[in-house]
């Protein structure tokens, strides 16, 4: 049998590989943010988890379990010892709080949501920026073609905020094979870097992939970190109609 020319081999390479980017280069920005928020987002969820928060003071942990409907209704509950029955509520941008001692419910407003949640670095203001991104952000894609990020091929894209979010620019980098949230960082109006997030575990569940841990890191503050760690997740699960009303807060 004749052998190829070695020129023909390499040309022959070479458009295969500019045809495998051009392919690439086809998936838009917008089309990676449904395919993930597709994977993240469930009619509704229940999870339960831990909370490891380090700081100055040292290291401590909350547990806590959550409930979610969509992508604007979330209730918080705290189990451990320290904060047993305390609960976040969330209901669109509006966020609640129930303190069970004193039966207490308090809405937050204004500079309070951005006060931090038992001194972890994750803030009030941080929940309420959960609604499809594209309602929130316009999205550019920052390279042609997947990088690597901890070994894993991922897409890399810019969020700039077309209306009032807690982070005006972003920076998320995710799975092109899973379409799944890897890394995220999160800078404010003048393009300072505020806080970072690592994914370190994906979990799958009934076909979806997303994040079970992550380390969240505050750029601001030094050797402030708070790790995320998702120990059990039911999805689409049936759900109490009144399941994010206040009055079932004190339940």
């Amino acid at each position: 049998m004749r052998k190829k020319p070695m020129v023909t081999v390499i040309l022959g390479a070479v458009f295969m590989f500019a045809a495998a980017l051009q392919v690439q280069a086809q998936i838009t920005a917008e089309e990676i943010i449904r395919r993930m928020e597709a994977n993240q987002v469930h009619s509704t969820s229940k999870s339960a988890g831990r909370m490891i928060i380090t700081n100055r003071y040292g290291t401590r942990t909350k547990t806590f379990t959550t409930i979610a409907r969509g992508e604007e209704k979330l209730l918080l509950e705290f189990t451990n010892k320290e904060e047993r029955g305390q609960k976040i509520l969330r209901t669109g941008d509006e966020i609640y709080l129930y303190y069970p001692d004193t039966q207490v419910v308090l809405r937050l407003q204004g500079g309070a949501l951005k006060d931090s949640i038992f001194g972890s670095d994750l803030t009030y203001e941080d929940l309420t920026g959960e609604k499809g991104m594209l309602s929130l952000y316009k999205v550019e894609l920052m390279e042609s073609s997947p990088v690597i990020v901890d070994n894993v091929a991922c897409w890399h894209l810019k969020l700039i905020g077309i209306k009032s979010v807690a982070y005006p620019f972003q920076e998320i980098w995710v799975d092109s094979n899973l379409f799944v949230l890897r890394k995220a960082a999160y800078y404010s109006l003048t393009n300072v870097l505020l806080k970072e997030l690592a994914v370190r575990r994906i979990m799958t569940v009934s076909g979806r992939n997303f994040p079970s841990d992550m380390i969240m890191t505050d750029a601001l503050k030094k050797g402030s970190s708070t790790e995320f760690i998702i120990e059990s997740t039911q999805i689409d699960i049936p759900l109490p109609a009144n399941q994010f009303s206040l009055e079932r807060l004190s339940f």
